[in-house]
């Protein structure tokens, strides 16, 4: 009879109901803050006592859209996979170089994917900076 925790999945099954359990306690956690806040804000507006400093002002909802801080992000994240990359591809080759087997190479293929997508990062950041300069286009 096949027992379940015999399985060779039951790591990659098991780190991903963690992962996916520390984002939903997460979430609920932020939820319940904000409400906290809102309960603490409206309660103070009902008594007619001024808003503490921390309850003044909600950030997430009143701060504006920079489009400049949104390419500096993509200018970042294309520089981090490219590096990624990168290294991935110079430990594979050098781990191939010293235990002399070829298929350690294929390391060398998995560390394209991070650097085509910071590649394309960067791409998509020197379009949007020509974009946002004045009379760019």
């Amino acid at each position: 009879m096949h027992y379940w925790a015999d399985s060779p999945f039951i790591i990659p099954v098991a780190a991903f109901a963690m992962v996916l359990g520390i984002i939903i306690v997460q979430n609920i956690s932020n939820y319940h803050s904000r409400k906290l806040k809102s309960e603490e804000r409206m309660a103070a507006i009902a008594k007619g006592i001024p808003l503490p400093p921390d309850l003044e002002e909600i950030p997430s909802q009143n701060q504006a859209f920079n489009p400049w801080q949104t390419a500096r992000g993509l200018r970042t994240g294309g520089i981090v996979c490219i590096a990624v990359g990168a290294g991935l591809a110079l430990f594979s080759f050098a781990l191939a170089r010293i235990v002399d087997e070829r298929d350690v190479l294929a390391v060398a293929a998995a560390g394209l994917l991070p650097l085509m997508i910071g590649i394309g990062l960067l791409i998509d950041y020197y379009l949007r900076a020509r974009s946002l300069r004045p009379g760019g286009n």
